[in-house]
């Protein structure tokens, strides 16, 4: 049990470490699961294999008891036996030709004809049998008879009963015989019985069965396979045995029959085939027969008998002649077989032994005749041989039509060359020569003729004038020029010296020219030699060739690859290598987007025909230099990096120009197609992941890896939950695998898949549920956008409003704190088909709603505008407008600064005209779009109404104060001019206007007194006048303050007046050289009228300050004055 344990143990240990080594090399080569568990079940069946066949090989070299075994296996009971019978024989003639021994071997076929009985009745001993073989026996199977210098293998007659399973046995001797050397003939055993039958279709059953059998040896071994007849129990033949009595034991002892020198040809409908062998048979008969003389004591009978023997036994030959042409003669079925003889042979019992007989004319032929003809045939020399004979004189006329061909083709091959003198003729010539293979069997008799034709010519062409160029010089203006070239330029500078030394070395390597031409062409500034400008291409490489394989050629050559390794190395970071050129054409992102411009591009040089090109460069330059270069080397490391940023570069370009998204209809087929992921952003994205698809995992970006996620999250929501699940657990169980190999022992594996399934699974749902609306929307409506800019009255939501917050769920799951732009720019693409879903709802409800402004405003002014006069019209389309707007444009307006604008969803705002904007703001307030109670104008007026009051209430009290009077007593001083003057002030007079009168005050410059009375509100000009003599100057005060401004100036009992303050006067003061007046004026008691002032002043602001108010609101709500009605547009949203 313990055993058992431990090997059940040991197994299973081997089978988790081979597990455990094909997930550690598959995850290092990053492999899928699939195929590393298809890795290790291989791995696993091969290790099998291997130690099955080791086992195999180890029991066949100890033992050899494999093979024993497989034979078993193999070979069905029957033919392992055969085998067994087989191998006796087979090893004593194969011993036999190991030492040289000439062992001809016959096979014996017969149908119970007495075959076997001959063998055993020859008389002659027999080797390698220790068995008597001299008792009658029949052979079962096979047996083997070695006489002295023959091996005759009887078949047994078994083999002709045609059942599968003997067939089958057949089959395998016949493939066994295949492996030894060929028989020397096959005698075939046919009962004298048989020939006498009147009934022919027996004789033809039984040589049908004799010729099925021997087919398989026929097309195995064809002529080399002569045919004996042997006819058998000829004892049985009236008057056979008689006369065999009358000859001797000697003659007894000879072959009766006959031997063809060559191959009959066999015809059934010649009767002359067998005519040889009887008229030998009846010559040699008849000599007999006269040596017989006549017995005494034979009766007349038998003395009748014997005269009549030959001509009796010539009755054999229609029989035979019929058996031969069965036999031999080629039909549809069966081959030619050739016939070498015919023999007649007996067996009589012996009178000492009756078990026991004895052959009859059978002696002779197996131990000399059978012998004889098998080593003649053997010895035969080839060429005597027919078929030999006709392949020698074939091959004589084929070689004599050869010469003669490649006579006249090297005839007009040479004739085509002579002439030819143009060094461009000779070229050709030289590259059409190059052609011919130097063992052409056209040319080949005559190839030293065509070889010195092509040496003359090549000389002949080397004559052409041309001038030689120094290296140094002319490598060194190469270089010059690539140095000042452009990048681009200096690439294909640097490409043409690359494959111009790569020309260079296969020349010297001895490739042709046509190999040549197939190079490009080198540029004149890099040909060895100046050559005329009449001289082609051609003529120019088969030069430059034959120069390049000298010692200057290969001191160009160096130098060359010298200057080539410089100008790889004299730009560290290759920006000659990754310019971009014409031979690429660019990524255009208008082949996804029409609407971009064709500006927005990326090279051809990042995609994947790009980095076939590039390496495709790399890999010239390194067969240039015939080294690999560091430099080269470094830029494949970097290529991976340099790709991602490329394409990084150009995902934000096009996401930048893809985030001004305008309304605009979506056709039904873009619809469709964004549904099933191939939007226009998203074929995109495909076709950017198949051009980074040769990215591995480890040195992806974060926005690559970004893109493969969102990639593999579509492809697992497509997919069935069972491999959606075994999708996770795959990458989970990798993922840990990974950490443990790698040594992180602390890492977990973030369990964030099932969220961002779920988030993934959602943005679909919601998308899908977005593009199913649009797709079945027909006509345009405003259904598309219902809640999309306010949540309406029954709270049905619109699924465009949860796509972006589906998005930004499921960027949170996937890039929850990112920073970088490309990720951002991957996102944009997404979020490009949700914007474009809500541009076509946008576009489609504005044109439901421009549709809406014709029928409902623009159509019913126009319907019976002749039964209405300007103001009925203005007054109906400030009352439809009115309608409209609080109607079906309600939704697609706001209230921003400006008044009302076009709403707006994520950036996309209604596609609404300006003469439509502009006819709201200035002819419509936005306050009509609300209800009365919420409008601004209701509260403004109500507001009015409470200032109005207000202000009455002010005004009462202000005119209760106005009907007061306060009384004032002034007393004059006299005025005066500070520091003297020419002229003095001789009076003063105070006036006090009033609107019930004035009331004035003048004074002398004597004490004088006087009363004035003042009415607030009443009182507006008070005017201070100083006398001079010949002229009078006023300083005057107006307005509802003036006079308590005056009383405030007067306060202290005087005032000091400035020249300026007199108005038009100062000029007079300024011509007698007076700047300031002195004025005196007493003032009585002045607090109850400055009282009285205030209050009436303070009341007054209020009622300005409650007017300024008034007068602004109503200024505000009628600012808004009708349009003309021909403002009004036709219409009101872009719907193209």
């Amino acid at each position: 049990m313990l055993k058992k344990l431990a090997c059940f143990t040991g197994w299973l240990l081997v089978l988790c470490l081979s597990l455990l080594f094909s997930f550690t090399l598959g995850l290092w080569q990053d492999w899928r699961t699939s195929s590393i568990l298809v890795f290790w079940l291989l791995m696993l069946l091969v290790t099998v294999l291997l130690w099955c066949v080791g086992h195999a090989l180890v029991l066949v070299i100890k033992g050899k008891k494999g093979r024993r075994l497989f034979e078993k296996f193999r070979l069905s009971r029957r033919e392992f036996v055969l085998k067994a019978h087989w191998k006796t024989g087979a090893s004593i003639i194969k011993r036999a030709r190991r030492q040289r021994e000439k062992l001809p071997l016959f096979l014996l076929l017969g149908d119970r004809c007495g075959k076997s009985t001959l063998l055993a009745s020859a008389g002659l001993p027999t080797f390698y049998n220790n068995a008597d073989d001299t008792l009658i026996r029949p052979t079962r199977t096979l047996r083997w008879w070695f006489f002295r210098q023959l091996c005759v293998l009887d078949v047994s007659s078994n083999f002709l009963s045609g059942s599968p399973a003997v067939a089958q046995a057949w089959k395998r001797l016949v493939q066994w015989c295949t492996s030894m050397p060929a028989p020397a003939g096959v005698i075939i055993a046919i009962p004298v019985t048989s020939l006498l039958n009147a009934d022919l279709s027996a004789l033809h059953a039984l040589i049908r069965q004799q010729r099925a059998l021997l087919e398989p040896l026929v097309r195995r071994f064809g002529e080399q396979l002569p045919l004996h007849i042997v006819i058998t129990q000829c004892d049985r033949f009236p008057g056979f045995s008689l006369w065999a009595q009358q000859l001797s034991d000697e003659q007894r002892l000879q072959p009766l029959g006959y031997t063809w020198s060559h191959p009959p040809h066999i015809d059934g409908q010649d009767e002359q085939i067998l005519h040889p062998l009887f008229s030998a048979l009846k010559l040699g008969m008849s000599h007999v027969r006269l040596s017989m003389g006549r017995s005494v004591e034979l009766t007349a009978t038998e003395d009748t008998t014997l005269l009549n023997f030959p001509e009796e036994f010539s009755r054999l030959e229609p029989a035979l002649r019929y058996a031969v042409a069965s036999l031999c003669e080629p039909n549809a079925y069966f081959r030619h077989t050739s016939l070498s003889s015919i023999w007649f042979c007996a067996t009589e019992p012996l009178e000492e032994n009756r078990s026991r007989r004895a052959g009859l004319f059978v002696h002779h032929l197996l131990a000399n005749h059978l012998k004889d003809l098998g080593l003649r045939r053997g010895n035969q020399r080839w060429l005597e041989r027919p078929h030999v004979r006709k392949i020698c004189s074939a091959t004589l006329a084929l070689a004599a039509l050869w010469i003669a061909v490649s006579a006249w083709l090297s005839f007009d091959y040479l004739k085509a060359t002579e002439s030819q003198s143009a060094p461009d003729g000779l070229a050709a010539f030289l590259a059409k020569d190059e052609q011919r293979h130097f063992l052409s069997p056209r040319y080949l008799p005559f190839f030293p003729l065509l070889e010195a034709r092509r040496q003359k010519t090549e000389a002949h062409l080397l004559q052409t004038p041309s001038k030689k160029r120094q290296p140094e010089i002319a490598l060194d203006a190469y270089q010059w020029q690539v140095l000042r070239a452009a990048p681009e330029e200096q690439r294909d500078l640097i490409l043409s010296l690359a494959d111009a030394v790569i020309t260079w070395q296969q020349m010297r390597d001895g490739f042709t020219l046509d190999a040549l031409q197939k190079n490009p062409p080198v540029k004149k500034a890099l040909l060895q030699r100046e050559y005329p400008r009449t001289l082609s291409p051609l003529s120019i490489m088969a030069i430059e060739r034959h120069f390049m394989l000298s010692s200057d050629g290969e001191k160009w050559l160096l130098t060359a690859r010298r200057l080539l390794e410089s100008l790889l190395n004299h730009d560290p970071a290759l920006q000659w290598l990754v310019a971009p050129g014409a031979l690429l054409p660019p990524l255009q992102a208008a082949a996804w987007w029409p609407s971009l411009p064709d500006s927005i591009m990326l090279s051809g040089l990042w995609t994947l025909e790009g980095e076939k090109k590039l390496f495709g460069w790399i890999s010239t330059l390194e067969k240039a230099v015939s080294h690999p270069l560091p430099i080269l080397t470094q830029e494949k490391t970097r290529w991976p990096t340099q790709r991602q940023d490329a394409w990084r570069q150009y995902l934000i370009e096009v996401s930048a120009h893809l985030s001004h998204i305008t309304p605009a209809k979506l056709a039904r087929p873009h619809l469709v197609a964004m549904g099933q992921n191939k939007s226009s952003a998203m074929q995109f994205v495909h076709r950017t992941l198949n051009e980074l698809q040769d990215i591995k995992a480890p040195q992806a970006q974060p926005w690559l890896q970004t893109l493969r996620q969102l990639q593999q999250l579509s492809t697992e929501a497509n997919a069935s939950t069972i491999v959606r699940r075994t999708t996770q657990i795959d990458r989970q169980v990798r993922q840990t695998l990974t950490d443990w190999l790698q040594g992180n022992r602390d890492s977990k594996m973030p369990d964030s898949a099932a969220p961002a399934d779920r988030a993934w699974l959602h943005w679909q749902t919601v998308r899908n549920k977005a593009v199913k609306e649009a797709v079945s929307q027909g006509a345009p409506d405003a259904h598309l956008t219902r809640a999309l800019f306010a949540k309406n009255e029954n709270g049905d939501g619109n699924p465009i409003t949860d796509l972006l917050p589906a998005l930004t769920a499921l960027q949170e799951h996937i890039t929850p704190q990112n920073t970088d732009a490309g990720v951002n720019a991957v996102w944009l693409f997404y979020q490009n088909d949700a914007q474009r879903l809500a541009a076509n709802a946008i576009h489609q409800s504005t044109c439901w709603l421009n549709a809406q402004w014709k029928r409902s405003v623009i159509w019913p002014l126009g319907k019976n505008n002749d039964t209405r006069g300007y103001e009925q019209q203005q007054a109906l389309s400030q009352q439809l407008i009115g309608d409209f707007l609080r109607g079906p444009a309600n939704a697609f307006l706001e209230k921003d600064k400006s008044g009302l604008s076009a709403v707006s969803f994520a950036g996309i705002h209604a596609p609404l005209t300006a003469e439509f904007i502009h006819l709201v703001r200035h002819g419509y307030p936005a306050e009509k779009l609300l209800d009365i109670q919420e409008r601004e104008s209701t509260r403004d007026e109500d507001q009015i109404t409470a200032l109005v009051t207000k202000v009455t209430a002010l005004e009462t009290e202000q005119n209760a104060l106005s009907k007061k009077s306060w009384k004032l007593n002034i007393s004059s001083m006299p005025a005066t001019v500070p520091g003297g003057a020419q002229l003095v002030p001789i009076g003063t007079q105070l006036t006090l206007s009033c609107q019930n009168g004035e009331q004035k005050f003048t004074s002398m410059n004597f004490a004088d007194t006087q009363s004035f009375s003042w009415q607030p509100g009443h009182c507006t000009d008070v005017s201070v006048s100083v006398m001079f003599p010949g002229f009078t100057v006023h300083h005057r005060l107006y307005g509802e303050d003036a006079w308590p401004t005056f009383i405030r100036r007067f306060t202290s009992g005087e005032a000091l007046f400035q020249n300026s303050e007199f108005g038009d006067d100062a000029d007079l003061l300024e011509q007698t050289g007076i700047k300031n007046l002195l004025v005196r004026f007493s003032l009585s008691d002045t607090y109850e009228l400055e009282t009285a002032w205030q209050a009436w002043y303070a009341r007054a602001q209020n009622i300005d300050e409650l007017n300024t108010q008034i007068a602004d609101l109503a200024f505000r709500s009628e600012q808004h004055t009708s349009t003309p009605i021909s403002a009004l547009p036709g219409d009101i949203a872009q719907c193209n």
